[in-house]
């Protein structure tokens, strides 16, 4: 199967990696995705000794740019000097704790260190050292200075970032020349050793050369395709899109439904922001995600998040058949910036959620024609983050489950899917097995450790279902999904009873009909209708009656709210306080 689940007893094992991650105060703050070395290791340590090492001859010019931006700014300059004060207080503090070697940091004393490192690795790829992987360098850099509170203000000013987006695009140039290649260069070592090429099964690759160097540079090796793309990842269902497939090889992080407009981050439980998500600093992109009104199609929609290591298939393929909404677009964020500090742990999924709201990314819309819009989001995270659409994603292109959707070069190791919620249908996010996946798998503990739930690209990850909808008489308007344009819905009563006031009308229950009484009052929303009578409203467009039975008006779009006809916001007497009841009814297109 295309979607793999943990055995029984790998799942006690990762039930007990949660309980340690939800318990252990400490835990949080090694948590690594894979790509960098164990804190404290041999190979950590090396890696800074040689990365911090001053060498002859001039920065590069992107470097020297950010030395001199820092320098004629006393506010940076300021914020500079006291991350680095606040490294060493980390640094010595950490030094003090019992398992030190579990958040062992480096100590970036001066700007000139910070610099001298960036110099350093910029003529380096993602390498081993003592077999260990160092796969973000630059995050395992900054991750003693930016977990400071002078670092997170520093790493997440745009006008830094644009001087370490020059930084970083230097480096990818780098990564893109044969130069980049030295680490396929010996059979056995680096990323032709047998361990590497076991984690990132080196057979079923197509390669620049069938002899070494094998790829022409990293950036090859990274953007690689499959030999036999159907027998390594086939497609589930491709003519169906009740099925939703991966977008890209990864690890499940953590799904969500009801999705908020807007939301507040909390240290332990961070919630997306559609919002936030929905926003670019770009005015001409946030045109775009305005004139399609992306914050209502998606609100109260789910959300599927996974996070990519670094032997994983870095393209991504189109999760349903649909047109393109409009050319895609590559909003520019921050590289290094994040919300949970102290974070240790260098290359952390830890602040994913909130990742998706600053970090680079890419955002790409899907309309079907039978369930709704598809929003797909490549997130940049620290390297590169380089995030190329394929020339084929334009406005009004028709795309297929599995089509090439684009790929990260070097860096990117997030992407988000967001779905609209749709009346009468619900998406459970589901293996091909039928096994519904964890709402919050436990992590992985290092390189060779996936996590609770892989998901491969192309394979089922969701399935769409049929529901009942549920109306409670002591709510206000529910939202029962958005109606897009051109769709209408036959909303029929199922069953269940309820009453808007017990004390009236004998204290009769009734179905959608309502009662014998007939509401006139100006609070009710809809007037010359029965009182307790089912409701509905789609968008700001005005209220209309539905009962046992209705039809929504055609040509009208947003969300579809249902409610029961009764004085909502309780001007005449207890408003919807002293209902009782709910009902259920049934939702089809029409």
């Amino acid at each position: 199967m295309n979607n793999k689940n943990l055995s029984s007893t790998r799942k006690s094992s990762a039930t007990e990696k949660l309980t340690q991650k939800e318990f252990n105060p400490n835990y949080r703050f090694a948590h690594r995705s894979g790509w960098l070395p164990a804190p404290g290791s041999v190979a950590f340590k090396a890696f800074f000794e040689e990365v911090l090492t001053p060498t002859q001859g001039a920065y590069a010019p992107s470097v020297q740019a950010l030395d001199d931006f820092i320098s004629a700014n006393p506010v940076l300059s300021y914020l500079m000097d006291n991350t680095c004060k606040q490294n060493y207080n980390l640094v010595t503090a950490c030094s003090a704790l019992a398992k030190s070697e579990e958040v062992f940091l480096p100590r970036i004393a001066s700007k000139d260190d910070l610099l001298t490192a960036f110099n350093n690795i910029l003529t380096r790829p993602p390498y081993f050292v003592n077999d260990e992987l160092v796969g973000l360098p630059f995050s395992a850099l900054v991750v003693g200075i930016d977990s400071t509170l002078s670092g997170v203000t520093l790493f997440g000013l745009p006008m830094f970032n644009q001087k370490m987006q020059a930084i970083l695009n230097n480096w990818n140039t780098f990564l893109a020349s044969p130069a980049s290649n030295t680490v396929f260069s010996v059979e056995g070592k680096q990323w032709l050793s047998p361990a590497a090429k076991q984690q990132y099964q080196f057979e079923i690759w197509q390669k620049d050369n069938e002899t070494l160097p094998y790829w022409n540079s990293w950036n090859s090796f990274f953007t690689r395709r499959f030999k036999d793309q159907q027998a390594s990842r086939p497609v589930s269902a491709p003519s169906d899109n009740r099925i939703v497939i991966s977008a890209n090889d990864g690890s499940l992080f953590r799904w969500d439904d009801n999705v908020a407009s807007t939301e507040v981050f909390w240290f332990k439980d961070m919630k997306y922001s559609l919002s936030d998500i929905f926003s670019s600093e770009v005015p001409e992109q946030q045109a775009v995600m305005d004139q399609y009104n992306l914050l209502e199609l998606f609100t109260d929609g789910s959300v599927f998040q996974t996070y990519l290591n670094p032997y994983n298939f870095h393209r991504w393929w189109c999760p349903a058949n649909g047109t393109v909404l409009f050319d895609p677009v590559v909003i520019p964020g921050c590289y290094f910036n994040k919300l949970v500090i102290p974070d240790f742990g260098g290359a952390s999924t830890e602040s994913l959620p909130y990742l998706v709201e600053v970090n680079a990314r890419g955002t790409m819309v899907i309309k079907t024609p039978d369930y709704g819009y598809v929003c797909c989001i490549p997130l940049g995270m620290s390297e590169v983050s380089t995030i190329a659409f394929d020339a084929q994603m334009k406005a009004g292109a028709t795309v297929s489950k599995g089509q090439e959707m684009g790929m990260f070069e070097y860096g990117g190791s997030s992407f988000v899917m967001i779905f609209q919620k749709i009346p009468g249908k619900k998406l459970i996010f589901q293996d091909a097995m039928g096994q519904v996946l964890d709402k919050l798998p436990a992590p992985p503990q290092g390189s060779a450790d996936t996590g609770g739930n892989v998901t491969l690209i192309g394979g089922q990850v969701g399935k769409w279902e049929d529901v009942d909808f549920c109306i409670q008489s002591t709510e206000g308007w529910q939202n029962a999904g958005y109606v897009n344009q051109g769709s209408r819905y036959q909303i029929t009563y199922v069953s269940g009873l309820w009453t808007s006031n017990p004390n009236t009308n004998n204290g009769n229950w009734y179905d959608a009909n309502g009662s014998s009484i007939t509401a006139t009052q100006s609070g009710y929303p809809l007037q010359g209708v029965a009182e307790g009578a089912l409701i509905g409203q789609i968008g700001n467009n005005p209220p209309f009656l539905i009962g046992d039975s209705g039809l929504t008006p055609a040509g009208q779009i947003g969300q579809l709210q249902l409610v029961i006809n009764d004085d909502l916001m309780g001007l005449y007497g207890q408003g919807l306080k002293d209902n009782v009841g709910q009902i259920i009814v049934s939702i089809k297109p029409a």
